[in-house]
């Protein structure tokens, strides 16, 4: 065999090793990505899943304040009769005392002209005053009841209109919140809700993987720092490269988080510039934030 022939056959042995490397890391790096979809795919279940208990506690709200609405408006109801009847009772008894006061002026005027008969008329007026003492009495407390009774209806009135100002707000609040939540995609996690109020932790990490859109621009990376860096979705980071000896940078564009793991996060690339492509190896942080 001629010296060319064993230089082809040793090239083409080693180009078989360097095939069934790279074909290794192909498989590898399928097996990590699909790890990392599935549990981003769990994180936006549980995501979901808050999602839907806010909406049912808001639904509980909404049923509760109708319940309590409904049963102040029937309380209205039960007073506004009962005033009614109250009203009725008064009026009845505005025309017993017009009765009464007619027939006290008839027995005056028969006093007057039998004054042999003064003795027994004074003794009927007594009576007379008497009744109407009582019927004064009976009318004095069906007018104080009354007033009570108007005094009770405005309250309750009063009570109703706050309640139902109240209801209209959380109605109004609740459908706010909706469609923020529909429109931001914002989280409902309490803990990553309370974290984005304040700006994130000083870090630096580096950029470890980089996925390409169907432009071949980077969409998505995988960074070095996570949860345990205080790293939490929807915080914001920059990503530079600096040159060999460090003292010149290359601003690349801008991150942001969408899951978290305890070393690791996964962001997507919302703003990057066109002086370079964010690649495996340049720099993350928050410090230029």
């Amino acid at each position: 065999m001629s010296t060319v022939g064993k230089i082809l056959i040793g090239l083409q042995l080693a180009l078989s090793v360097v095939f069934m490397a790279i074909a290794g890391a192909v498989y590898s790096a399928h097996t990590n990505w699909k790890t990392k979809h599935d549990t981003v795919q769990k994180s936006l279940q549980a995501e979901q899943s808050s999602r839907t208990q806010a909406q049912q506690n808001a639904e509980q709200e909404k049923a509760t304040l109708t319940t309590q609405f409904n049963s102040e408006r029937d309380q209205r109801l039960r007073v506004e009769t009962e005033l009614a009847t109250a009203q009725t009772s008064i009026a009845a008894l505005t025309r017993d005392k017009n009765d009464l006061q007619a027939q006290i002026q008839t027995q005056t005027g028969l006093a007057e002209t039998k004054a042999n008969e003064a003795g027994y008329r004074d003794e009927e007026a007594r009576k007379q005053r008497t009744i109407n003492s009582d019927l004064q009495a009976r009318l004095d407390e069906t007018v104080l009841r009354n007033r009570e009774m108007e005094d009770t209806l405005f309250s309750l009135n009063r009570q109703l209109a706050d309640l139902q100002v109240r209801h209209d707000e959380l109605l109004e609040a609740r459908e706010f919140l909706k469609r923020v939540v529909a429109q931001h995609n914002l989280s409902t996690n309490p803990r990553e809700v309370a974290a984005l109020q304040s700006p994130p932790p000083v870090v630096d990490g580096v950029v470890q993987e980089v996925r390409m859109d169907r432009t071949n621009r980077p969409h998505m990376v995988l960074i070095s720092i996570g949860s345990d860096d205080g790293l939490v979705k929807g915080h914001r980071l920059e990503v530079f490269r600096t040159s060999r000896d460090g003292r010149d940078g290359r601003y690349l564009g801008r991150i942001r988080v969408l899951s978290t793991q305890q070393n690791e996060a996964v962001c997507e690339v919302i703003d990057a510039v066109k002086n370079g492509i964010i690649e495996v190896g340049d720099n993350v942080t928050t410090k230029l934030l």
